[in-house]
């Protein structure tokens, strides 16, 4: 008598709970608006001081980026998953730009440092500023909340959470021209500060169980607020000049990469033919 063969197991369901780590490769675009403030600047000889100048700019300090990642997921029910994650990133981010601003004034002047001031010669010339803005690494910590699809082996996710980074203005500005007759004057200003700044991070990214193994590769796209960097210079008692910038950083990040989920692997289940 024939016996019926009993219905193939279900497959076993993919569970994400667990500790993992990983690493990534990907592209940041950041953003940078700089407020340049230059106070007068004094010519020696007659004691003539040409006037300072105020000037906005944004550079796009953009490149590779490549780190790693750790982080604990908990799966709470077949269909969500919530977890927090950590990650440190080495950044090639760096853009320069260079400002030119063209100015024409009658200024007053001193004979030998002695008032009264007289008045009137015309000044004309070019306030130069070259400078570069660079975000060298940064790192997130974040919590996730994830959906998980089809048979759970794919999860889509919102993340969130604190950003910090070393961010840097380093430049020069030189102010030069003629007042009244030559000889022309030049005064060149150097400004640069850098520190370490805490913002906040948002985003959302999709990971996937590759086959029937602990690994997942995942995409991911961030908005990164690295705050604002403030620098004020002394400047050279003699000539002033004194440079005041504030920066305000932000990036854009996309990567890709490799998690290795620390759990073990669903059983194999045999049946008998």
């Amino acid at each position: 008598m024939a016996v019926k063969a009993p219905p193939p197991a279900p497959a076993p369901v993919y569970n994400w709970t667990g500790w993992y780590v990983g690493g990534n490769l990907g592209a940041s675009f950041g953003r940078v608006k700089t407020d340049f403030n230059a106070d007068p600047v004094t010519v020696t000889g007659p004691s003539i001081s040409i006037p300072g100048f105020s000037q906005s700019d944004t550079s796009e300090p953009s490149g590779f980026i490549g780190g790693g990642q750790i982080g604990y997921n908990w799966q709470y029910s077949p269909l969500i998953v919530v977890g927090l994650e950590a990650d440190f990133q080495g950044a090639l981010e760096k853009d320069s730009n260079n400002l030119s601003t063209p100015f024409n004034a009658n200024v007053t002047f001193l004979i030998n440092n002695t008032p009264p001031p007289i008045c009137c010669v015309l000044a004309t010339g070019t306030a130069v500023t070259n400078y570069t803005t660079r975000i060298d690494w940064f790192g997130t910590v974040r919590g996730r909340f994830g959906y998980l699809w089809g048979n759970g082996q794919l999860l889509s996710y919102v993340t969130g959470g604190l950003a910090y980074g070393h961010v840097d203005v380093e430049g020069t500005t030189t102010i030069s021209g003629l007042v009244g007759l030559p000889p022309p004057f030049s005064v060149t200003h150097p400004f640069g500060h850098s520190q370490v700044n805490a913002g906040w991070v948002v985003g959302f990214g999709t990971e996937g169980r590759l086959w029937a193994t602990n690994w997942t590769w995942k995409i991911e796209g961030l908005y990164m607020d690295l705050g604002h960097l403030n620098d004020t210079d002394a400047a050279p008692v003699t000539t002033g000049g004194q440079v005041i910038t504030n920066s305000h950083f932000t990036d854009t990040i996309f990567r890709g990469g490799l998690n290795y989920q620390f759990q073990p692997p669903p059983p194999v289940i045999k049946t008998r033919g």
